[in-house]
């Protein structure tokens, strides 16, 4: 795991510019830990000095970290843990809610950390993940051209890349939501032109394409029902059959014809 990513973002959140972009994320988050329950959420890596998930309403939370020098006191009803990603100390089928705040970003095997998260989070169970859009205008700005080192160590993540990584392995994307564009950074300078960019972004929104700056992405864990085998191709022609009914001899034929 690239812990300095996480705790640059620390950092950076707490700037003016950075602000913007955490409210912009904190928003997105709320509106999705409110509609889950359960009794154990567990966060997978710290990005900010704030709670992220006190509005969820899971009865117990934990917070998974490497580092957990110098966090913060503050956070209450979240208990913490030490640990490395790659050895998560969480039983199978233990979580009702995963929450991963720019974890994929600091992992070269994303995937592997998806599988690990799979098997700890109980049947029906939920991931909400956020990320930064590798095709907005601030994540591609602040990558390829700031001064900032700390957005060159990020592993920017596509969120339909990432749907298609729990689709294989069984989930199904409930909600994928973008925050706002904001290429401008300068206040009352750039209104105007922060105005006309909101405006063609709603309008390619209409046709799927979303250049927000950060996204929020809702999985359910699915679980099919079992298959009967053996008498499933014959249960079903004796259903409208009720007990202790008498059944002619032309009604057994027929049913006899149908199992030929």
């Amino acid at each position: 795991m690239n812990q300095g990513f996480q705790t640059f973002l620390k950092h950076w959140f707490q700037s003016s510019a950075g602000l913007v972009v955490y409210k912009q994320e904190k928003m997105l988050v709320d509106k999705a830990v409110n509609r889950l329950f359960g009794y154990f959420l567990v966060q997978l890596g710290c990005v900010s000095n704030e709670n992220l998930v006190e509005n969820s309403r899971v009865v117990s939370k934990l917070l998974v970290d490497e580092q957990l020098s110098g966090q913060p006191t503050i956070l209450q009803g979240v208990h913490w843990v030490q640990a490395e990603l790659d050895f998560l100390p969480i039983g199978k089928d233990k979580a009702d809610v995963v929450f991963l705040p720019h974890t994929l970003e600091t992992v070269d095997d994303p995937y592997y950390l998806l599988r690990q998260v799979d098997s700890m989070l109980v049947p029906e169970g939920h991931i909400v993940l956020t990320g930064f859009n590798p095709i907005a205008c601030m994540p591609f700005r602040l990558k390829h051209f700031s001064t900032l080192q700390g957005f060159n160590q990020a592993n920017y993540r596509r969120a339909n890349r990432i749907k298609e990584w729990l689709e294989v392995l069984g989930y199904e994307v409930k909600v994928i939501e973008y925050s706002s564009v904001m290429c401008f950074t300068g206040g009352e300078k750039y209104a105007f032109w922060a105005k006309i960019i909101e405006k063609v972004e709603s309008s390619l929104k209409m046709i799927g394409l979303d250049f927000g700056n950060v996204y929020c992405l809702v999985a359910k864990k699915r679980v099919d029902a079992p298959t009967l085998v053996g008498l499933k191709w014959h249960l079903p022609k004796w259903q409208g059959i009720r007990n202790g009914a008498t059944v002619s001899s032309q009604k057994i034929k027929h049913l006899n014809s149908v199992d030929k």
